[in-house]
């Protein structure tokens, strides 16, 4: 008696889940996780929150801010960048790898910082430094990384140019956007500690921008989560554990 094969009914619809782009979970995930942050800073009080990040506490801009990361989300794979969770793409290159760079270049900051301080008032006290940096640092990158940065290279690139010269245009935004976010926090800090002399300006230029530049790197190559990982590592070291050390 032959074996009856049994062929799948192609009416019948896969589960929403199997269906769901695992990019789309990862961001969901990062939206959780934006929130969860946003109520444990409401935990702290005001004082203990730097008047440069008040803008933590506005619940409309950082939903807003996730709400356009969904652009990047989109266009990404449109774009020659690796998608957030991609199969081909190990752990250690999406996570370990960036967040390495990202602990070395905080190291690199806490030197300068010894040699030259730029003054308690450029850093937030512990322990509300261990949420209101990882949440500036996820707002950041989802809006230089997920939005400007893939936006401006899916309209340069393959609406203006139709696809063409693609890696040029990502290198030259990664480039600009660099030194506009450098700029800005050199306008940042200037209102924070006073004059900035040109030790501290070649500072900048040398960390933050190389930082920026090298996140944009990472996101390209490996996706994401990877130039997420490379700004924690940095917070990590420069922000909160350089931060509670110089605070205390």
């Amino acid at each position: 008696m032959k074996s009856v094969t049994q062929v799948p009914d192609e009416g019948v619809k896969q589960p929403i889940l199997k269906r769901v782009s695992p990019s789309v979970v990862v961001y969901v995930c990062i939206g959780l996780a934006i929130a969860m942050l946003r109520l444990l800073i409401s935990a702290f009080p005001p004082g203990q929150i730097a008047p440069q990040m008040v803008n933590l506490t506005d619940m409309l801009s950082i939903f807003f801010i996730w709400l356009v990361g969904w652009v990047g989300v989109t266009l990404a794979p449109r774009t020659g960048f690796a998608s957030m969770w991609q199969a081909e793409i190990s752990h250690t290159r999406r996570l370990l790898l960036p967040g390495l760079v990202g602990i070395g270049i905080g190291s690199v900051t806490v030197i300068f910082d010894a040699l030259q301080p730029l003054g308690e008032g450029s850093l937030v006290s512990f322990p509300a430094s261990v949420v209101a940096y990882p949440l500036a640092g996820i707002l950041e990158e989802i809006l230089f990384r997920l939005f400007l940065t893939t936006t401006l290279v899916w309209i340069i690139s393959n609406m203006l140019l139709r696809g063409r010269w693609q890696e040029a245009v990502f290198w030259g935004i990664a480039a600009f956007l660099g030194i506009f976010y450098t700029i800005s926090q050199v306008d940042l800090y200037s209102s924070l500690v006073g004059a900035i002399d040109y030790l501290i300006l070649a500072r900048f230029f040398v960390v933050i921008a190389a930082d920026f530049i090298l996140a944009a790197y990472f996101y390209r190559r490996y996706g994401f989560l990877a130039a997420l990982s490379l700004r924690l590592g940095d917070y990590l070291v420069w922000h909160i554990i350089w931060g509670a050390i110089a605070k205390s």
